[in-house]
Parts: structure tokens; sequence; C-alpha cells
């Protein structure tokens, strides 16, 4: 006589087969957390699929980045930071509340949501200076991130001169990167 394994009840099968495909609708469901990011600025910004795919490349990018530089903490504390602070203010989004985050991640040479030109704007407007990059990661060159990397390594009294050691430093900084060429 043949062992007959017994079938689980028909209601069982529909029941499992059914978690199942709720679980796979779930997962599918869910946005990682830079999409979740994405959503919150161009809920803000009223962005395009086009841009919002941008969004997510440009934070998927990010990801690959500071893993490769032994840094995901930074990335991730960074995003959580803008899942709780991110603002809308008059269609602009406000990365207020994370700077600590993002200079971790800066640290890191990761920029995500705006450009090594963009910071060096801020850093240069932080020490009473003008904004001489202009928005945008399209008009940061090669050669003129370096130039705004260089911005950034300096404390406002090397760009303002009052610390002759760090104006040096800057401008030796901005010597190599001109030589670039």
């Amino acid at each position: 006589m043949l062992a007959v394994t017994p079938r689980p009840p028909r209601l069982l099968e529909v029941l499992l087969s059914l978690a199942a495909a709720g679980g796979a609708l779930l997962s599918a469901g869910c946005p990682s957390q830079e999409e979740r990011v994405c959503d919150l600025i161009c809920d803000c910004t009223g962005c395009s699929e086009a841009r919002y795919l941008d969004c997510v490349d440009k934070t998927e990018t990010a990801k690959t980045a500071v893993a490769e530089a032994s840094c995901p903490a930074a990335f991730d504390e960074y995003l959580a930071c803008l899942e709780e602070e991110i603002e809308c203010k008059d269609d602009a989004f406000s990365l207020d509340g994370c700077e600590d985050q993002e200079r971790s991640l800066r640290q890191c040479g990761v920029f995500v949501f705006r450009s090594v030109c963009e910071h060096a704007n801020d850093h240069l407007v932080a020490c009473g200076q003008g904004r001489p990059f202009a928005p945008g990661a399209e008009a940061c060159s090669e050669q003129i991130a370096c130039n705004a990397e260089c911005i950034l390594g300096v404390s406002c009294d090397g760009l303002n001169g009052t610390s002759f050691d760090e104006a040096q430093r800057f401008n030796e900084c901005n010597n190599r990167c001109f030589s670039m060429r």
C-alpha cells in the first residue's frame, strides 16, 4: 500500500497563495527611503515624472558612492533627517535642520540634491561674500567643482584673507584646480 501525503485543505492553499501575493504586493508598493524623500521634494516642487526619476537616480547614485567611500551611515542619517525636516516654502523645498548630516555626507565626497558649487555658494554667503557659481549641476564643471571644493575646505578667515596660512592653502588649492586643463 502506498503512503499518501495528506493534502492541505483547499482553504489553506488559497490563504497561503493570497498571503504570498499580498506580501509581494506590499513589497512592490512600499517605496524605498530614497523614493520617499524624492516624493516629498516632488510634492513640494510639482516636478514631472522625469524629474522624479532623476531625483531617485541621484539618490541611488549617491547611495552607491557612499558605499564605495565606506560611509553609508552618513547617507542613511541624511535621508532620515530629510524625511523628518524637509519643508515646502513657496514651491521650493528647504533642507534646514539637516546641515550636520549633509556636512558628514559632504566629507565623504558625496552630494545628493545640491552640487558642490551650490554648497560653496552657501559657504561664501555665510562668509560675507557673493555667489560666484551659477545654480545647477550642469554649470559645475570639473574645474569649477575643484575650485568649489577649495572654498569648502577653508574657513571664512581663509576666504577673507584674515588667516594667512589658510589663505595660502586656499590659493594653492585653486592653483591646482586651474592647472587641470
